[in-house]
């Protein structure tokens, strides 16, 4: 049923060229989960500086980075950056993606689960697979009990990941990948 969906991506947040650390972290389990289901780690990278970020998101495990630049990306906007995430996903069809739970992600999470008609868990604190589907597991009740949340009818699956949760991999100076330029118009 889902076949077609393959690749787990992170958005690797960056304001004004400044990576924000929550997608370097994400990087980390998300490399470990890629492996496990034999699939590739994309990282996602939208705005100004995309040529170095993009190259830090390799150095940090990713196998490739799609970028998306333009004048309209130099600030966030919701409309523009959900329209990236949104044109992108229905084009590569990923089947995960992990959004650091900042203001920003948890803006733009939901935007875009709400557009693709799949789900969102909020605020993850641990990650782990089986068949295919991510296990996301979130504070409940107060954070007196740990919730085990999966998403197994629709992809991609899409989850919001709190900062700090998980220790960025180590840098590798010689590591390298695929960056691919990607062009998406936001009226």
């Amino acid at each position: 049923m889902f076949e077609e969906y393959k690749n787990l991506w992170v958005y690797i947040e960056s304001d004004k060229g400044s990576v924000a650390n929550v997608g370097l972290e994400l990087l980390n389990p998300a490399r470990n989960l890629a492996d496990r289901m034999n699939e590739k780690l994309i990282g996602i990278v939208i705005g100004d500086g995309a040529d170095a970020i993009a190259e830090q998101a390799i150095k940090y495990g990713a196998d490739e980075v799609i970028k998306v630049e333009g004048d309209i990306y130099s600030d966030y906007s919701t409309e523009g950056y959900a329209n990236v995430f949104c044109t992108l996903i229905q084009k590569y069809k990923p089947s995960t993606v992990f959004i650091g739970a900042t203001n920003r992600g948890r803006d733009l999470g939901p935007r875009i689960a709400c557009r693709l008609r799949t789900g969102l868990t909020a605020d993850c604190t641990a990650l782990d697979t089986e068949d295919g589907n991510i296990i996301w597991t979130r504070p409940a009740f107060g954070g007196n009990l740990m919730a085990n949340i999966l998403c197994p009818n629709t992809r991609p699956q899409i989850g919001t990941v709190r900062p700090g949760v998980f220790k960025k991999a180590d840098f590798m100076e010689n590591k390298t990948g695929n960056i691919i330029c990607e062009t998406v118009e936001t009226p």
